[in-house]
C-alpha cells in the first residue's frame, strides 16, 4: 500500500473442492500482521485494524477435499468505513489431483 489505512477487511473466495484447515475464527498474526481471521463456507475474511505503508501478505492453509478442476473468484479488500476504498486480485484456477499411495 502507498499509504497507512485502518479498519480493512480482505475476503478470498475459497475454490470448491477445499477447506480452510483451521475451524474456529479468531485472531492470527500472519505476516507480521495481526488481523481477525473469520473461517465461513464460501471465504475466508481478514479483519485489520491498522495496515501501514508497504508490502503484506496475509496466509492461510487450506486442505483439499474432492478432486477436479476448480475456479476461486477473486479475493476482495474494502475499507470498512472509506466505501471508494476497493480492490481486487484475478480469479485463481486450482486442479486437485486424487491421491495414489504405493501399496494401496
Amino acid at each position: 500500500s502507498k499509504n497507512d489505512y485502518e479498519y480493512l477487511m480482505f475476503s478470498d473466495f475459497k475454490a470448491a473442492g477445499t477447506e480452510a484447515e483451521k475451524v474456529r475464527s479468531g485472531y492470527t498474526n500472519t505476516g507480521g500482521m495481526s488481523a481477525y481471521m473469520e473461517i465461513r463456507d464460501e471465504k475466508v475474511c481478514f479483519f485489520i485494524r491498522k495496515l501501514t505503508r508497504g508490502k503484506h501478505s496475509l496466509t492461510y492453509r487450506l486442505r483439499a477435499e474432492i478432486p477436479g478442476k476448480f475456479s476461486a473468484l477473486p479475493a476482495m479488500a474494502e475499507a470498512m468505513y472509506a466505501p471508494e476504498l476497493k480492490a481486487n486480485s484475478d480469479e485463481m484456477k486450482v486442479e486437485i489431483l486424487e491421491r495414489t499411495d504405493a501399496g494401496e
